[in-house]
């Protein structure tokens, strides 16, 4: 009989006793393999089959939209921030408001120590009072020599001379009247008012702060409406007007949503950027959107567009934070995730601009709870149909 393991290859099993118990422990190793790969540690069947996951479903709207120009912009004040100075010079009396306060036309906002200019004030007005008495003696002098001069009893040259003499006074009055008109109106600008309504933005004076002539004291800006400064490609720029209506959001005010109005376009492109500078104006009457806010803003244009919505729960987020939806499948009752890409929001639903055909089932609830091709049990099949 032919050795199963000769002694020539296997020279540790030295004797025929050590060969029997080599064999013996090798049949049982097998054995074990055989029984552990058929079951898991439980002694059940290692695959175990998944519940469905229930979902609702609902299909994709076909709808009809504007074509839009999607842009991002800066929230500006209609006429700039007004900046406010004093026309003369002096120290600061009073500053009356703060950063943030609402000023009407009109107002109050600072005054200047008035003593220098009031004293110049006063001497003008001596002055002109001086000139109107020696106008006024003029005057009558010249009157009583036009009556000799028509009575033939005054010369022609000495006449002329109380003709020149009351001219001369007559001027010096009115020139005493400029002057005292001047210093008035110095006097008067040592109050500083605000020329338009608006909200105070910055406040560059102190009470006892000197105050040079023409340097911005106040800036003031008004809240209502408001603009929002945005660049147009110039790409799309052959699709925007004056009048067109705007979607409007802020990132500062994330659950509010605002219209706004195409207010103005230019004419010439910036250099840097070839962007078209267009206004977005935007009413404010709660005083909600400040200046500088970042505003994302949808123009719509007059093309009309064929597009896809989903609800906005429908969306989520793979691990890479890409958007995607779970597509059904009920030949094999599985979802299947299927990256999309979105558009602009569209009253509650959100448009898919690419990824979907516009005829899949979509799952709206339960999606969560999905991996990709996982099980699914349909407990909602109403809503497919909107």
């Amino acid at each position: 009989m032919k050795r199963l393991f000769p002694a020539s290859r296997l020279p540790f099993l030295r004797t025929i006793k050590d060969r029997q118990r080599w064999i013996c422990r090798t049949f049982v190793l097998g054995l074990m393999c055989v029984v552990l790969n058929g079951c898991d540690g439980h002694g059940e069947p290692a695959d175990q089959e998944v519940a469905p996951v229930p979902v609702s479903l609902v299909r994709a709207q076909h709808i009809k939209r504007f074509r839009t120009i999607s842009v991002s912009g800066t929230v500006v004040s209609p006429n700039a921030p007004v900046h406010v100075s004093f026309l003369v010079a002096g120290r600061a009396e009073k500053v009356l408001p703060r950063e943030g306060d609402f000023v009407a036309a009109g107002h109050i906002l600072a005054a200047l120590d008035p003593s220098d200019y009031r004293s110049a004030c006063d001497s003008a007005t001596a002055q002109t009072a001086q000139a109107r008495v020696a106008a006024d003696q003029a005057e009558r002098e010249f009157s009583r020599m036009a009556f000799l001069f028509a009575q033939k009893s005054l010369s022609r040259n000495d006449f002329e001379k109380f003709k020149a003499a009351r001219d001369a006074a007559a001027l010096k009055l009115d020139q005493a009247l400029a002057a005292e008109k001047v210093h008035r109106k110095h006097l008067s600008d040592t109050r500083l008012h605000a020329p338009v309504s608006g909200f105070v933005s910055k406040r560059l004076l102190e009470p006892g702060q000197a105050v040079a002539e023409g340097v911005p004291a106040f800036a003031l800006v008004q809240l209502d409406p408001v603009e929002i400064l945005v660049g147009v490609p110039e790409t799309d720029i052959h699709l925007a007007a004056i009048g067109q209506k705007a979607a409007v959001t802020l990132s500062a005010l994330p659950e509010l949503h605002f219209e706004g109005t195409v207010s103005a376009i230019n004419v010439s492109a910036d250099p840097g950027t070839h962007t078209y500078m267009t206004r977005i104006s935007v009413a404010n009457a709660a005083h909600l959107i400040r200046i500088g806010m970042v505003a994302e803003v949808e123009i719509f244009g007059d093309e009309q567009l064929e597009a896809i919505t989903l609800p906005v729960e429908a969306i989520v987020q793979d691990h890479q934070g890409a958007p995607l939806v779970y597509v059904y499948y009920p030949e094999q009752n599985r979802a299947y995730s299927k990256r999309v890409t979105v558009g602009t929001l569209i009253g509650n639903e959100v448009e898919i601009r690419d990824g979907l055909s516009g005829n899949e089932q979509i799952v709206i609830a339960g999606q969560d709870k999905l991996r990709d091709g996982a099980a699914v049990a349909v407990v909602n099949r109403s809503a497919v149909e909107r």
